[in-house]
């Protein structure tokens, strides 16, 4: 089982990295991405901005945007390139595969958020130099860092082969995906304003009496049950006859 998810990690991260992730333009893509969120913007924002815990949040956002633009080539891409039954039929396992292309998903995102965190610490500490390294220091900063990026991404990339399982086509598994975003971003946002007085002031007495540690625990255990369930949904739709069927 180890031997077989780290095939298939590999062999979809080379995939994520060189091919899907950058168009077949190469690392260009990714590089760009560093650049324009990791150094101008930054460099615009100044330490005062930069390293408000906020702004991790606006990162984890963008570790989701980045899985989603990969995982629906997950097996719709298989599909289209007609080597998904090459796939299906050799030994490797039913959770290898499964696992492997989710967390290969997963670590993209995620490692490209830390990257831009990284190039964004050393461009403020660079432009902003005021004798000594400047850096995130309160927990709730790195709680979010540590566990928001992997845990959102988590959440699209299971989520995404749930869709990618079936699609016809990547183009139909990317709109899919997209559609399916704005939804649950909407619908979050409209659903939290229609919700009844009585839990909003019940959210709200949470926020004020817990600490920022607690709430963002809580949120992260949110997160990681969906991750979990979204996973297991996937464990039950991957079957091999079928998919070779489709």
């Amino acid at each position: 089982m180890t031997t077989d998810f780290r095939t298939v990690f590999w062999k979809e991260w080379k995939e994520i990295v060189l091919e899907r992730s950058a168009g077949g333009a190469g690392s260009y893509r990714p590089l760009l991405l560093i650049g324009v969120l990791g150094v101008l913007l930054p460099w615009r924002m100044g330490p005062e901005r930069f390293f408000q815990p906020s702004q991790l949040l606006i990162y984890s956002f963008f570790a989701a945007v980045a899985v989603t633009a990969v995982i629906a080539d997950s097996f719709a891409g298989e599909r289209e390139r007609h080597t998904l039954e090459t796939l299906l039929a050799s030994r490797l396992s039913d959770r290898a595969i499964l696992f492997g292309k989710v967390a290969a998903s997963m670590a993209y995102g995620w490692v490209l958020v830390v990257f831009i965190v990284i190039a964004g610490v050393i461009t403020v500490n660079a432009a902003y130099w005021q004798g000594s390294v400047l850096f995130y220091r309160d927990p709730v900063s790195l709680l979010i860092l540590l566990l928001g990026p992997p845990l959102v991404a988590g959440a699209i990339a299971t989520a995404g082969v749930l869709v990618s399982l079936h699609a016809a086509t990547v183009r139909h598994a990317q709109q899919t995906l997209t559609v399916g975003f704005m939804i649950v971003f909407l619908g979050t946002i409209f659903g939290v304003s229609a919700l009844p007085e009585s839990w909003k002031l019940w959210f709200a007495r949470i926020l004020v009496t817990w600490s920022a540690m607690g709430v963002g625990f809580a949120v992260s255990a949110v997160l990681l049950a969906i991750d979990i369930a979204l996973l297991l949904a996937g464990m039950a739709r991957f079957q091999r006859t079928r998919l070779v069927l489709d």
